[in-house]
């Protein structure tokens, strides 16, 4: 055939007539998987087709079917070989000369708003309806398309496309602790996309019980920073990156203080029986975020080694599953912030063991 290649559209499913299914778009590998360009043999198959091109081409475009002229009007399906009978109310009115149009495609005729064959010479870019057997389908491959298809242009990261996030900005804990050696902290978000995205950034407030998003302008408020899409304050954001095709809006993200306070200088003994349990709590400082905690026992860091009798509970207690007369010493808490290298250590206390009255 003198058909030419073209643009394919992208469908949805592949529906069946009889035995045989349909795609709209490319040619299905025919010569791998028996497809060919879908062969139209009776009304019932016609207004099947049309049906089809009403709801998956709302653009009214022309496709090709394996129709070809033998002789003045009639027609051979050269995919399957059979003969276009008691179909003249199918094709379009003729409003071009029809010489050397020896080929037919489905086409929609604005005049009449209806779906018809059109003669056509067969070397006009047009799309394809191809027709496969039914018991040939599980073969075909899947042609799963990318925002890259179709776009003439050989560096992928220029193709054009609306913004994506790569990296969404992440909650920051800031460490109270290290101000006298930084007192700043970043956010940051990132985006593709081409053109190249622009970032813009916005703090959330309330106002009058309603959130408002201010955007940050680095030019009026020296305690902002913006240079590409990173932040540097502390507060609760979002970013926004757009381009000419769109705009994207990050997660809402919380910048907060880590601290730790101080230990009480002081701290009672305590006291528990032999061969009895005991629960000795931590009593920790104030603190954010959550924090690690470490037992030492006479002097620091000796620690304190855990075992089925002795253990750390995931609130800081240290627990005492039988009291034996070796427990009894100096103990201390310790904790440690969970996003810092920092920590405090709490003081020194007695624990006493008190002996049963039969030992």
């Amino acid at each position: 055939m003198a058909f030419m290649s073209s643009i394919v559209a992208q469908t949805f499913h592949r529906p069946k007539f009889g035995q045989r299914c349909f795609q709209l778009g490319n040619p299905i590998a025919a010569d791998a998987y028996e497809s060919d360009l879908v062969s139209v043999d009776s009304p019932d198959e016609y207004g099947f087709m049309i049906n089809q091109l009403q709801w998956q081409d709302p653009q009214h475009r022309r496709w090709y079917t394996s129709a070809h002229q033998q002789s003045p009007d009639y027609w051979i399906n050269e995919g399957d070989g059979t003969s276009l009978v008691n179909m003249e109310n199918a094709f379009l009115p003729e409003q071009d000369p029809t010489f050397n149009k020896d080929y037919l495609a489905y086409s929609f005729s604005n005049k009449l708003n209806r779906w018809g064959f059109e003669k056509v010479k067969g070397d006009e870019l047009l799309l394809f309806i191809c027709e496969v057997p039914v018991a040939t389908l599980r073969y075909m491959v899947v042609d799963d398309r990318t925002y890259q298809y179709g776009v003439d242009i050989d560096n992928p990261e220029k193709i054009p496309r609306g913004p994506y996030f790569i990296k969404q900005p992440h909650d920051v804990v800031f460490d109270l602790s290290k101000k006298t050696i930084t007192n700043d902290v970043s956010l940051s978000c990132l985006a593709g996309g081409y053109p190249t995205p622009t970032y813009n950034w916005f703090k959330e407030d309330y106002e009058n019980d309603r959130l408002v998003a201010k955007q940050i302008d680095p030019l009026s408020d020296r305690r902002y920073t913006l240079s590409g899409g990173t932040i540097e304050d502390r507060g609760t954001y979002h970013c926004k990156a757009s381009n000419k095709f769109g705009t994207i809006v990050s997660e809402s993200v919380q910048l907060s203080f880590g601290y730790i306070g101080e230990f009480n200088l002081k701290r009672s003994p305590e006291n528990g029986n032999q061969n009895w349990g005991k629960t000795v709590y931590c009593d920790p400082p104030q603190h954010f975020p959550g924090v690690k905690y470490y037992w030492a026992r006479d002097y620091f860091p000796n620690f304190v080694e855990e075992d089925k009798r002795v253990f750390v509970s995931f609130d800081g207690a240290l627990y005492f599953s039988a009291l034996e007369h070796i427990d009894k010493g100096n103990y201390s808490c310790n904790v440690q912030s969970k996003v810092s290298d920092k920590g405090r250590n709490g003081p020194f206390f007695t624990l006493n063991v008190n002996p049963h009255c039969k030992y």
